[in-house]
């Protein structure tokens, strides 16, 4: 894989030490960025995009102190890769068809997986984070807690009412798919 930062400008005004750092940790986690991504979207080429996006915006504006890169990169990639999961669904709808050629188990696969995405892309931001830090980024309630500045015990039932807000939104889904 290609160093995230090649080819990249506007860093260029930032202290030596503090760009070297920054590069330093965006190309030692551009992995945990782009797996991330991909749990979110499904596609190796939009997760390289947000890794990218990421790698452009804090080289631009960089952060002032981060005391847990891996985790922090985990964060702002889960938050874009929803962003774009937003954005491509405003622009191609749901009627977005996977490759017919494929067998009919693996065609239903993909839909289940695009209908929980589309169900994600309608969560708050905040239960949209909690999700993903949960379940797509592998993160405990206690690390999720101490991230997101919240006990342990809120993070949990947090992710219950989360739970049940997806699953009352697939199941819309699935009821209407039905219908169709």
């Amino acid at each position: 894989m290609a160093r995230l930062t090649e080819g990249l400008t506007g860093w260029r005004g930032l202290r030596a030490a503090r760009r070297a750092e920054l590069i330093e940790a965006l190309n030692a986690h551009a992995g945990i960025m782009i797996a991330t991504a991909i749990r979110v979207l499904g596609s190796l080429h939009d997760a390289e995009d947000v890794a990218q996006d990421i790698a452009e915006r804090l080289l631009r504006s960089p952060p002032t102190s981060i005391k847990n890169w891996p985790a922090y990169l985990k964060t702002l990639s889960i938050n874009r890769a929803i962003d774009r999961l937003r954005k491509r669904r405003s622009t191609l709808g749901t009627d977005d068809i996977a490759d017919s050629s494929t067998p009919e188990t693996q065609f239903e696969a993909d839909q289940r997986a695009r209908a929980l995405r589309d169900a994600i892309s309608t969560l708050k931001h905040r239960d949209a984070t909690l999700f993903s830090l949960y379940y797509l980024a592998d993160l405990s309630q206690s690390e999720i807690g101490r991230q997101l500045d919240m006990t342990e015990s809120a993070v949990g039932v947090a992710l219950h009412r989360i739970r049940q807000k997806l699953s009352d939104n697939l199941r819309a889904h699935l009821q209407l798919g039905e219908q169709e």
